[in-house]
Order: C-alpha cells, then structure tokens, then sequence
C-alpha cells in the first residue's frame, strides 16, 4: 500500500524511525514575512498583514512589502523589538506513561524518558512544566530554555484538562462540595464525574497548578487518587498520540505556546 505522503509519523520507542530534527535555519534571502514567523511573531499570513499595516522596519526603514528579501546583516524589528531566530529549537509533545521519572538518565531497575527518546532527538530537552512519576499524559519537552522559564512561573495559565481515578466512588452531595471548593481555589475551572463512567472517574479542567496540585486538592479533601492522565494541555490533545508515543509540534502550537499560553 502506497503512503501517503501528507500523514503525520509518530513515534515510539525503538519501533519507529526518528523524528526528522529541524536543522538551522537559513537566514540570508528569506522573505520577511516567513523570516518573522520563524521568529516567533505569527504565521507567514499573519506576518504579512503585519508588515502591510507598516508596523515592521528593516535596518531602521519601515518596509510594507513581505516579498523583500532578508539579508545576513540585516536587523528586523516588529514592535521596537529586535527578531531573532540564530536557533531552531526542537518541540516535542509526548504521551508520557505511568511509572516513567522526568529523568533521562539510566536508573537501575527503572523506565525513564531515555527509553523513550534514546538517540532519536540529538538535542538536550528538558520538561515544560512537571510531572509526578506515577502520572502520565501530556508532556511538552524543549531546548528552548525560554519556554521552559516561563512556564515554570507559579502564576502561568496554560489550560489543562484531566482525567482523574479515584481510590472510591464519590457520590453526588460530596462532589458538590469539591466543586465549591475548586471555586474557591480560582485555579481549578471545573470539576465533574466523567459522562457515562462510574463516580470514581473524574473530568477536571485547570487554569495552572498540575498533576501535584490536584492530587494534593483531592487527598487533602478525603479522596485519594488512583490514577491522573492529562488529557489536554493548553489545546493539544492525545488524537493520534498513544501512550508512550511522541511527535513534533508544528509551527502554529510552537507560537501559541510562546505567545498565548
């Protein structure tokens, strides 16, 4: 069967091929608007419209055409703001299992993240965020040591949506006053059971706070938990990725991440 060339290559393990690892890029003779979208400022449409409104200078003149052509020694600024893109960095999402540290080194008697990558990404990433050993989901890693920063503010909103197991069954009057509680804390938006699961299965959506945050909240409210999978992170969702899979992000999540998370 022929493949089809426009399907997205996940990755798993040992399994699969690696990923292909962006590779630096070019700057002399990039179109202006397609050099400030590797810079971080928008899409290449975005960027365009941009560059019209006359709100982009080149060496300190406004330029309004996205064709002109980016020279080496050229300085391009949007908004005052010198752009720069001397790196490209690598952005991976990943499904994280349960039981795997954020760790990549070799831990005698222990699965680690090592097993997963282990030499199909060439850079060091690290963690945006955390993640507890024993909760698995969604995982964003980076070289960008920016993006890492930034969301290791305790005040960043990034949206997170979980699906919880608890160690019981919580009835209706309790779960009541979990959610006046979570109102309460105006970090967690919402708390309910999962549609057509049992009372121990719980859907949580979160403005920040984590996997600890969460299993701290419910145990210090008299419900232990068995079980934590993020199931969403800030508009990426699992389609496609299964446990212990991982796959680049594309252009458009890499800006959200940097600009609108």
């Amino acid at each position: 069967m022929k493949k089809n060339s426009n399907q997205k290559s996940f990755f798993k393990k040992k399994k699969a091929s690696p990923p292909s690892i962006p590779s630096p890029v070019n700057l002399e003779n990039l179109r202006l608007n397609k050099f400030m979208a590797h810079g971080g400022v928008g899409t290449r449409r975005e960027c365009e419209v941009l560059i019209k409104k006359g709100l982009v200078k080149v060496n300190d003149e406004v330029v309004t055409e996205a064709a002109y052509r980016v020279q080496k020694n050229d300085v391009v600024k949007y908004e005052g703001k010198v752009i720069q893109i001397d790196k490209k960095y690598v952005y991976v999402l990943l499904n994280k299992p349960k039981g795997y540290p954020l760790s990549f080194e070799k831990i005698e008697g222990e699965k680690t993240l090592q097993n997963i990558f282990a030499d199909k990404i060439k850079v060091k990433i690290s963690p945006v965020g955390t993640m507890e050993k024993e909760s698995m989901g969604l995982l964003v890693l980076t070289d960008d040591d920016v993006l890492v920063e930034k969301y290791a503010q305790p005040d960043r909103q990034l949206k997170e949506v979980y699906h919880i197991i608890l160690k019981a069954p919580i009835q209706e009057d309790a779960l009541q006053k979990i959610q006046k509680k979570a109102a309460d804390s105006k970090i967690i938006k919402s708390i309910s059971h999962v549609k057509d699961k049992g009372k121990e299965e719980i859907g949580v959506e979160m403005k920040w706070g984590g996997d600890t945050y969460l299993r701290n909240f419910f145990e210090k409210s008299g419900h232990p938990v068995a079980k934590i999978d993020r199931m969403s992170l800030g508009g990426l969702t699992k389609k496609d990725l299964p446990r212990g899979w991982f796959r680049l992000l594309t252009e458009k999540e890499v800006i959200f991440l940097k600009h609108f998370g």
